[in-house]
């Protein structure tokens, strides 16, 4: 190998070498950020885990609610029939014990006024609302 050859090899292992470093000294960087605090959102109306609920209809038999269910969903709002709801009473702590061993009807949302919203539209008349605890999962 020439001399300038050789200077040039040298030349590329040491911005091969430059190239590396940099390129750890970036991954560290991007590692080492702090993730930002999320914004501050609004206060709670229901403590943590809690809902407002609102039953409509209850029965034994959840086939029972099928038509119920079927008629509140065509007139609620398409944004509305994700918060309708057929589940067994025991999924709510804080539903009235007449409800005890039945499977109920209900709408729910994060406050009262809203769960209100949504039912009055539909013209539909909640037999019981409060606030609940959702014990089951989806």
């Amino acid at each position: 190998m020439s001399p300038s050859e050789g200077e040039r090899a040298i030349r590329r292992r040491g911005g091969l070498g430059v190239v590396v470093l940099l390129c750890l000294v970036a991954m560290l960087a991007a590692c080492s950020k702090v993730s930002p605090t999320p914004p501050a959102t609004s206060a709670r109306t229901t403590s943590p885990g809690q809902v407002w609920l609102a039953v409509l209809g209850s029965a034994e038999d959840p086939n029972e609610l099928d038509a119920p269910y079927a008629e509140l969903v065509g007139s609620l709002g398409a944004g509305s029939v994700t918060h309708v709801v057929v589940s067994p009473s025991a999924c709510y702590s804080g539903l009235p014990s007449r409800y005890d061993g039945r499977y109920v009807l209900g709408v729910w949302d994060a406050t009262e006024r809203a769960v209100r919203a949504m039912l009055d539209p539909a013209g539909a008349r909640e037999g019981w609302i409060g606030a609940v605890a959702s014990t089951c999962v989806d």
